[in-house]
């Protein structure tokens, strides 16, 4: 049996050994560095399943060092901690492909979900990559069939002038519109139900119709501006933001 290999890049000594004695403990195979650079160096010559990383470390920032993994020939699937968030952050860290993002102090059980989900995704990724290897084994290529490439979706918010910018162009939002797309930056490829985005832009906990209602307008006039790819439909649920 294959046992996963997590990378925990920490500069807080307790933390990076606490975390690496219970992953050790739940079957995980675990490697610790204290910084970017050493988890750089170790990387170049090893690879790991999953990086969890701390945001904020001397030297290489977190970010930086996610960057730098996606040159890797074999990317790990990522989970960003930080004691300290921002929306910028947040969204950079969602666009270089992390799997989680976690508040300090946080509870081990949330971190070990998204451990779980993590791998599941490295598995799919896996899977996917075998099967193209023995489709092009069986057809006798010398290269593989590639897919066409996913349309990529940009979206860079600006939070002084709430406004967005698309493929380079500014869109002006409205408050509710901004606010709606900050929720969603947050959680890309999550469907949330109207419910959901009423409570977490107005703070009001309302039933389905009362919710519908006081979104629905302010959802088909941002759809509009950015276009009906990038917030998408799931029927019986809601709406979510295309990563």
């Amino acid at each position: 049996m294959t046992v996963n290999k997590i990378l925990v890049v920490d500069d807080e000594d307790s933390l990076r050994f606490f975390l690496a004695e219970e992953l050790v403990s739940e079957g995980y195979e675990v490697y610790n560095m204290a910084n970017g650079l050493e988890a750089m160096a170790f990387l170049q010559q090893n690879s790991v399943d999953l990086a969890i990383v701390d945001l904020q470390m001397p030297g290489i920032t977190g970010l930086e060092l996610m960057r730098a993994m996606q040159s890797l020939p074999d990317v790990p699937e990522l989970i960003m901690l930080t004691a300290h968030a921002t929306l910028e952050t947040s969204i950079e860290a969602m666009r270089l492909g992390t799997c989680d993002f976690l508040l300090k102090p946080y509870e081990f059980e949330a971190l070990l979900r998204g451990v779980k989900i993590a791998m599941q995704r490295r598995q799919q990724k896996v899977h996917q990559k075998l099967a193209a290897q023995l489709l092009v084994s069986s057809l006798g290529l010398s290269a593989p069939i590639m897919p066409p490439p996913p349309k990529q979706f940009m979206l860079q918010l600006h939070l002084e002038g709430m406004t967005v910018s698309k493929d380079g162009e500014i869109i002006p939002l409205t408050g509710s519109e901004f606010k709606l797309l900050t929720a969603m930056l947050k959680q890309p490829d999550h469907a949330f139900t109207f419910q959901e985005l009423a409570e977490l832009i107005y703070n009001q906990k309302l039933d389905l119709f009362q919710a519908r209602d006081l979104l629905k307008s302010h959802l088909g006039r941002l759809r509009q501006k950015l276009g009906e790819d990038y917030i998408i439909n799931v029927r019986g649920v809601g709406y979510k933001l295309r990563s």
